[in-house]
């Protein structure tokens, strides 16, 4: 199908960030609209590569901002990928499942999209998950259900909300990019700011915000019990987290009207999704256990927990990363209740970690900002019959490019350990 965008044809595109989306809206653009040219600005042109947009005929052009620049610097009107994405789902007449939150997109994402296609129904994964969202277009049609999750970047300049949303909970997180908590919050609302009578959110209760948005809103709020038991013990998913992510996702099914049988049935045939609390080996009584994904420290308690209830002991943690200013002192009061013996501290927010250790609790710890010297310190001095748990609390971006490269080196080295 081609698509209707008059708003690109005979006009000049620029596309803010030379990356993958950009390529990939490059693509798409020239064979869906009659533009003039294409071209990129991009940060490695310098710090100053945004100041040429002042200058541009917005008559004879067309912006296109990719999710990781935040808007506020842009110097021009733009638009997104995302949005000529919606306005191209609209015109296949094919329905969309968003899934937003701070932690658990990307599984109850993928634990919806399992059920559904178990369900037979025809669906599509994306949005901040594998390829651009727009590369999935040519695969759909009017019967396709788009289950899409999207992020804080692709939702903050969203004037469109999909037919159903699940949000999965909020904490602090991404200030450097919205610049406040409630800008955070407001562009996640958009998933459900547009909604009417017809559509649906399905939210924890236990994210209170959620219930403000819902009496402003039209749509219809279903609401999970977080009390509700879960038989998890023939699921690969690990920990009560994922128990309220399968929950979400049952609701939704449920509410759609697939069957019990196939909703439980998907939950005890679901793979997990790598980098999250994914059992990589067992070396010399040591278990090591790949969290990357955990990026704050609600989502490093939840993976600590997960593993002191459902696996074993926790010997060693391995935590820091780029500062955002996160709130440690939770965390930090779990690491001395049980007593972990072992730490490994990464840059930046190790030492602020390591600051906080009360007087009476003294791990042994290791600092270091390379893994391979992580997890050779870990095999050596984490108790036998033990986790190695890398769950580092903070964004990846002081060491590595992102938590995929972080847990990729982990499970390397991990391998790499003598037998």
């Amino acid at each position: 199908m081609i698509f209707s965008l008059p708003e690109f044809d005979n006009k000049d595109v620029i596309f803010i960030g030379e990356g993958r989306e950009g390529k990939s809206f490059e693509a798409f653009i020239q064979e869906n609209a009659q533009i003039n040219s294409f071209s990129f600005v991009d940060q490695k042109q310098g710090p100053d590569y945004l100041s040429k947009l002042k200058t541009v005929d917005f008559t004879k052009t067309v912006i296109v901002k990719t999710p990781g620049c935040p808007g506020h610097l842009v110097p021009a009107p733009y638009t997104t990928p995302t949005r000529v994405f919606f306005d191209c789902v609209k015109q296949l007449g094919a329905k969309t499942i968003g899934i937003t939150g701070t932690k658990g997109k990307t599984t109850t994402a993928s634990l919806i999209a399992h059920i559904f296609t178990n369900a037979g129904y025809s669906i599509i994964l994306a949005g901040n998950i594998g390829k651009p969202m727009i590369d999935y277009l040519k695969d759909a049609n009017e019967h396709t259900i788009f289950v899409l999750e999207l992020s804080s970047f692709q939702l903050a300049e969203l004037e469109v909300s999909t037919d159903y949303a699940v949000i999965t909970n909020l904490y602090r997180d991404h200030i450097d990019y919205h610049q406040t908590l409630e800008n955070y919050w407001e562009a996640k609302r958009n998933i459900m700011r547009y909604m009417g009578k017809q559509n649906m959110v399905v939210y924890n209760p236990q994210t209170e915000v959620v219930l403000h948005w819902l009496a402003e809103s039209e749509a219809q709020g279903l609401a999970i019990d977080p009390e509700e038991k879960v038989d998890m013990s023939k699921s690969q998913l690990i920990g009560d987290h994922n128990r309220l992510n399968f929950l979400l996702a049952k609701k939704l099914a449920s509410t759609i009207g697939i069957d019990n049988f196939t909703i439980s049935s998907a939950l005890t045939t679901f793979k997990p999704i790598a980098h999250r609390l994914q059992k990589v080996r067992t070396v010399k009584g040591v278990t090591f256990i790949d969290d990357a994904i955990a990026s704050q420290p609600e989502a490093s308690i939840a993976g600590i927990t997960a593993c002191v209830r459902e696996v074993g002991p926790v010997g060693c943690v391995m935590l820091g990363g780029q500062d955002r200013d996160y709130e440690f002192a939770e965390l930090v009061k779990l690491l001395s209740t049980l007593l972990i013996p072992k730490l490994v501290l990464f840059p930046d927010t190790g030492a602020k970690i390591k600051s906080m250790l009360p007087d009476n609790y003294n791990p042994e710890i290791f600092e270091t900002d390379n893994m391979e010297k992580a997890v050779n310190w870990a095999a050596t001095n984490t108790p036998s019959g033990s986790i190695c748990l890398l769950s580092t609390a903070s964004p990846s971006y002081s060491v590595w490019k992102d938590f995929e490269e972080k847990g990729d080196l982990f499970q390397k080295a991990v391998m790499n350990l003598p037998s």
